[in-house]
């Protein structure tokens, strides 16, 4: 084999791979800049990105790779895995940190649903309306038996806030739950479902202890007095039974939707209701009477008592006038029995005659004759006439 000779590069050679070589290096420059800016920005992005708030009807829970996340609060406060409203926050973005979101001081409405009503037609929402004889069919109609017997239908609901959202979410709460006014169908299970359970299991046991023209009235009157009404003692027992199960939710209020009878018996309830509404009415106007009766005596009384005080303090007043003055002439009585006999004389005739419209006054004259004056029909004060002025 010949020795292979090495070509050497020629100086214009040289010169092309410097030019390309300095191509390429500022080319990577270039593109190490790029990514730099690139890497700021996504910095930047993630940074903020990461910045949420939760707003006033809301409170929230951080998750980091599945596991909650809790938050130290001010010293002697311990932790806490809720993050309150009005307050901006940092996450990682998904899928290392997950927000969820839980309403708080909104609140949620549930209600009994079809449960109690006669069977609805899904697409207009109507109660079943009957053809022929009105019957109930046992597995499509609901109802609810009452303390005497009598089958209602009825319908309620709960409206209601969540107080403790890490004991709602991490135990009750099921994540298909619609939220409320989304128009999604509710999940069969979940918070909202035990409180719907609970709302049913309250409305059965109170309504087992009502009869039916108390319901239809919402209101019953013990044998002590008490008034009470249906769905505040509804309402006390749903939150009975709330407690005990921990749910971390607040009730605002129960409501009554609906109640009417079964159709077949609708004309008696009708009738029964009105003579019930009539006879409260007719009740309601006797206690009006009865209290405005008793308000009329109680002033008419009090009005007695005061003028027999006023009495009793003028005549005492009296009393202790003329005792006084007695006492007084009595004094001057013994001093001088004569002068003052003749005062009393003096007053006692002075009073009589005050009295007295006409006036005769005879007395003998030192000869012996008698001199008679009369005052014939004298003109009453009233009628003289006004002096003339000079």
């Amino acid at each position: 084999m010949s020795d292979a000779k090495i070509k050497q590069p020629g100086p214009n050679e040289l010169e092309n791979q410097d030019s390309g070589m300095r191509s390429l290096v500022q080319m990577l420059r270039g593109l190490f800049f790029c990514l730099r800016i690139l890497i700021i920005l996504v910095f930047i992005y993630m940074l903020f990105s990461g910045m949420f708030r939760v707003d006033e009807q809301n409170e929230a829970m951080l998750f980091r790779f599945g596991a909650l996340q809790r938050r130290v609060l001010e010293p002697g406060q311990g932790e806490t895995p809720i993050l309150t409203s009005g307050r901006w926050y940092w996450a990682w973005p998904a899928p290392i940190d997950w927000v969820k979101f839980i309403p708080a001081e909104k609140s949620v409405t549930v209600d009994t649903g079809s449960l109690f009503l006669p069977w609805t037609n899904p697409q207009t929402g109507q109660l079943q309306q009957s053809e022929g004889p009105a019957t109930l069919k046992p597995g499509t109609d609901g109802y609810v038996l009452t303390g005497d017997t009598n089958i209602m239908h009825t319908k309620w609901d709960v409206v209601y806030r969540v107080v403790d959202a890490s004991r709602y979410y991490l135990e009750f709460y099921d994540d298909s739950d619609a939220e409320p006014g989304s128009g999604k169908k509710r999940s069969a299970r979940g918070a909202d479902a035990i409180i719907r359970n609970l709302l049913v299991n309250a409305v059965i046991q109170e309504m087992a202890t009502w009869s039916v023209e108390d319901l239809l009235g919402n209101v019953r009157t013990l044998e002590d007095g008490t008034v009470e009404n249906i769905k505040d003692n509804i309402q006390r027992r749903l939150t009975k039974l709330l407690d005990e199960v921990g749910i971390g939710v607040q009730v605002q209020s129960v409501n009554m939707i609906r109640l009417i009878p079964p159709s077949a018996t609708a004309d008696a309830f009708e009738e029964v209701n009105s003579s019930s509404e009539k006879g409260r009415a007719e009740i309601l106007e006797a206690r009006t009477y009865r209290d405005k009766t008793i308000l009329e005596a109680e002033g008419r009384k009090y009005q007695i008592i005061n003028e027999a005080k006023s009495y009793q303090s003028r005549v005492v007043e009296s009393v202790k006038a003329d005792s006084s003055y007695f006492e007084t002439v009595l004094t001057e009585y013994n001093r001088n029995p004569a002068t003052m006999l003749t005062a009393l004389y003096t007053d006692a005739l002075r009073e009589v005659l005050g009295k007295v419209s006409n006036k005769y006054i005879v007395h003998r004259r030192p000869d012996g004759q008698q001199e008679l004056r009369l005052q014939l029909s004298p003109v009453p004060e009233k009628d003289k006439p006004a002096p003339t002025q000079p």
